[in-house]
């Protein structure tokens, strides 16, 4: 008789309980309305949120509109001219900025130029003309510097008569008979030595040894020095 009193008991609690959720899921959930503050009832919208739009053809670059939105610009920010990595320089095509770089490099500076005076001289040398009444001259020559293997061809009145001289830090020479009027005497460089130009020191001496005339050359390979001897 207790078990059946306990089990009517806890029967109706069920039941009350279940018609209390069925009570409630029966009635809508309501939001009330917002009022203003001039006191009347104002409606709750959703938010209305658009895509972005691709700005159209017909919109200018130069616009200072971004989608709709005014967007100001720096005037500090404005690109004047194109960035160029040849320095300014325009190029038809790449072998011209090939060509360019090679003729830069091909530019000697003047540090490195060429030393006229290690050449020589590139034209014939003149000494003068000398008179004398002596019937014979002594022609004698050196190389007054480094010997370093300078050689010469001696013509006299435009024939050989010493076709491969050495020219030695000590005189050698020759003697020839004198013709009357004009007597020329050319010396021409074979070669430059080993360190360049030809370089000799030559006297004219007379019978009795006395000095005519004489000088010194630096000249570039096939290049003369000459001098005339007027015999009266």
């Amino acid at each position: 008789m207790k078990y059946l009193f306990l089990f009517i008991t806890f029967l109706c609690l069920s039941t009350t309980a279940w018609s209390q959720i069925d009570s409630r899921q029966g009635n809508s959930l309501l939001i009330p309305a917002i009022e203003s503050e001039e006191g009347k009832a104002t409606e709750v919208h959703s938010l209305d949120i658009k895509p972005l739009e691709a700005p159209s053809l017909n919109e200018s670059i130069d616009s200072d509109k971004v989608n709709g939105l005014t967007v100001t610009k720096h005037p500090s920010l404005n690109v004047k001219e194109e960035f160029s990595m040849f320095n300014k320089k325009k190029f038809g095509n790449p072998a011209e900025l090939f060509q360019d770089n090679l003729d830069n490099q091909l530019v000697m500076p003047d540090s490195e130029a060429v030393n006229p005076d290690a050449t020589g001289s590139l034209v014939d040398q003149y000494f003068g003309d000398f008179k004398t009444t002596s019937g014979t001259v002594n022609i004698v020559y050196r190389d007054h510097q480094a010997f370093d293997g300078d050689r010469i061809m001696v013509f006299v009145n435009d024939d050989i008569i010493k076709s491969n001289v050495l020219l030695t830090n000590g005189f050698s020479g020759f003697t020839f008979e004198l013709q009357p009027g004009l007597n020329k005497i050319d010396f021409q460089a074979l070669n430059t030595g080993s360190s360049g130009p030809n370089t000799a020191q030559f006297k004219v001496l007379d019978e009795d040894g006395n000095y005519i005339s004489g000088n010194t050359w630096n000249l570039a390979k096939g290049v003369k020095g000459s001098i005339i001897i007027v015999k009266e």
